[in-house]
């Protein structure tokens, strides 16, 4: 400070400080900021011999099933290995990087690491954005490791380019959300085991208990109907005409039966038709139901002719998430009354049908179960509503980290340390 300062102001009059003094933490990340503190978690969550052995396994159990499709992968088109590859990408992303973000801030707050961050020109949302970015940079290191899988299984899967980049690109911002979530629980857990046990039971919640609710909330759209059969009252049976029915079962040849020695009982039952497309809604809020849906859409019976692979893993998928949104068709799925005395009793006359009139009947039937398959399998994709739920949990989660990292602090947990 020179002499015209003190000058200009006297003693006990404020002095400008350059640069200003800050006011607690604001909100807004800046690039600067955010690449800093990235470099900084990338450094100081270098794992340990352990966690270099963990990783080693895992990456090489990975590796040998990945190593396993490419190896199987038969000379023609073939989708379903390049699926299993981006499967153990999702897979690896998932399980890892949330660990990592899990115990990113409360393993700072227990080492004392944390308040010294906050009290620097990083604001809350540099702190919060490297760390989220430093765990995610995992996933990407996975992806890279088995890129050279990627590639080899990609060049016989019939996909294209933008195609494989779109489901990818899907995986990245699933595993991205997800590493928000095990963010936003070390922000509220005070200790590193509860905040990764929470992350790893959040994401099994989206994985398999999704799968659980939609199974179960189909119980609550359910509608019955009841089935009127006509059977033969074998109970009531002479010996004579017992032995007359059998010998004709095994011949074929009823017209020696006499109508007037049996009699036909009526049996009525119920059933249960499931209306899924109510709550297919769920299943698609799954994340790898989600990145299923980003697949390109196969038809079953025109691939070849598209230039693709025969329907894999994905189109499978896709068929049966469809077949839950469409719902119960009521031509395939209606019952068909069984009465078995009109069977046995016109059998003269129904084989009197030509052999013509039989296959065309069967192809009649065959062709409406052909295009229940086409038209499940050409529904049209629907990942908007699983990119709309992790975008969600994205937003909401890092919501709540910046929140949890700005100072002063209004209020701290019973035994937390800040410095």
């Amino acid at each position: 400070m020179t002499t015209d300062t003190l000058h200009e102001h006297p003693a006990g009059a404020d002095v400008p400080v350059d640069p200003p003094a800050r006011k607690g933490n604001p909100w807004l990340p800046s690039f600067h900021g955010v690449g800093l503190m990235t470099r900084i978690e990338l450094r100081r969550r270098r794992p340990s011999t352990k966690g270099y052995v963990l990783y080693g396994i895992l990456f090489a159990i990975v590796i040998a099933i990945c190593l396993a499709a490419a190896i199987f992968t038969p000379p023609q088109l073939s989708s379903t290995n390049f699926e299993i590859v981006l499967i153990m990408v999702l897979g690896v992303g998932m399980l890892i990087a949330p660990s990592l973000s899990a115990t990113s801030i409360n393993g700072d707050s227990g080492e004392g690491v944390l308040a010294p961050l906050q009290m620097s020109h990083l604001t809350a949302g540099d702190i919060a954005m490297g760390k989220l970015l430093a765990s995610w940079t995992v996933s990407v290191f996975a992806l890279v490791a088995l890129s050279p899988f990627l590639i080899y299984t990609f060049l016989s899967s019939g996909w294209t380019v933008v195609e494989m980049l779109t489901t990818i690109g899907a995986i990245l911002l699933v595993v991205l959300a997800f590493t928000a979530v095990g963010l936003a629980w070390s922000s509220i857990a005070a200790r590193a085991v509860a905040s990764v046990a929470l992350a790893h039971l959040t994401t099994g919640f989206f994985l398999i208990g999704t799968l659980i609710a939609f199974g179960v909330s189909t119980l609550l759209f359910t509608e019955e109907a009841t089935q009127r059969d006509r059977y033969i009252d074998w109970e009531t049976l002479a010996p004579e005409a017992e032995e007359a029915l059998n010998e004709a079962y095994m011949t074929g040849d009823f017209s020696a039966l006499d109508p007037d020695d049996y009699q036909c009982v009526e049996s009525e039952w119920a059933y249960t038709i499931a209306h899924t497309e109510h709550v297919a809604w769920i299943l698609l809020t799954n994340p790898a139901v989600m990145i299923t849906e980003t697949a390109p859409i196969v038809d079953p019976e025109t691939w070849e002719e598209d230039g693709r692979a025969a329907p894999g893993l994905f189109a499978n998928i896709h068929s049966m998430v469809s077949d839950a949104r469409l719902g119960p068709d009521d031509e395939l799925d209606d019952y068909i009354a069984y009465d078995e005395c009109a069977q046995l009793f016109q059998e003269a006359e129904a084989s009197e049908m030509s052999e013509e009139e039989l296959e065309a009947m069967w192809a009649e039937d065959e062709n409406r179960w052909i295009e229940r398959q086409q038209e499940l399998a050409n529904l049209e994709r629907a990942p908007w509503l699983g990119l709309s739920v992790a975008g969600v949990l994205l937003v909401g989660s890092m919501w709540i980290v910046i929140r949890r990292l700005r100072v002063p602090y209004k209020k701290l947990r019973t035994g937390t340390r800040v410095a």
